[in-house]
């Protein structure tokens, strides 16, 4: 059998571009490779609007990536890539110690713990006790003879303290003559 490529090349002319895609495709190699490209067509197909449809959409994506680059970038600083990872690896390593600490979280948020009266009571103290520590540091302490608390308690803030702390101490009496489980009423201050 005589082909076009013989034929042309016997002319002695410069072969045709047919003839350079017949020789290619009498190639073993080339027409394995075909005949796995046509096995595939239809993945090839999908891959091929796929592609498509991202280059079609390059511009809409590229601009939503830079905006949310901007919305995590504080004004004036730059995003530290390894730093996120860092943070993400951290919350993960993280998660497995806070899923153990959720049934406590929950009964402390159910309890009357999380009552903002009482947040804001503990507050009150703590800055009491700070102030009140920083001035004992900076004055020699009284003797602390009868005397000395009788003017203690003729001190019209000393005698307020001490009228609120008796108070506390008969409601915690009361408490505990009520039992270990009295009060705990599920709370709504959650």
């Amino acid at each position: 059998m005589v082909s076009a490529l013989d034929t042309n090349l016997d002319a002695g002319g410069p072969p045709e571009p047919i003839n350079d895609l017949l020789a290619r495709l009498a190639e073993p190699r080339t027409v394995e490779s075909l005949n796995r490209l046509l096995d595939h067509l239809d993945l090839l197909a999908l891959l091929v609007v796929g592609l498509d449809g991202l280059l079609s959409r390059g511009d809409t994506i590229a601009d939503s990536i830079g905006e949310a680059v901007r919305e995590l970038r504080p004004a004036g600083s730059s995003v530290d890539v390894g730093q996120l990872l860092d943070i993400g690896q951290q919350c993960v390593a993280a998660a497995p110690a806070v899923l153990t600490m959720l049934p406590v979280l929950e009964s402390v948020a159910a309890s009357e713990l999380s009552d903002p009266r009482l947040i804001d009571l503990a507050s009150t103290v703590s800055r009491a006790a700070v102030r009140g520590a920083a001035e004992a540091s900076r004055e020699p302490a009284p003797k602390a003879g009868l005397r000395t608390l009788w003017r203690a308690y003729r001190d019209e803030d000393v005698a307020r303290a001490l009228a609120f702390v008796v108070t506390i101490a008969k409601a915690l009496g009361q408490e505990l003559a009520a039992g270990p489980n009295a009060g705990n009423t599920q709370s709504s201050h959650a």
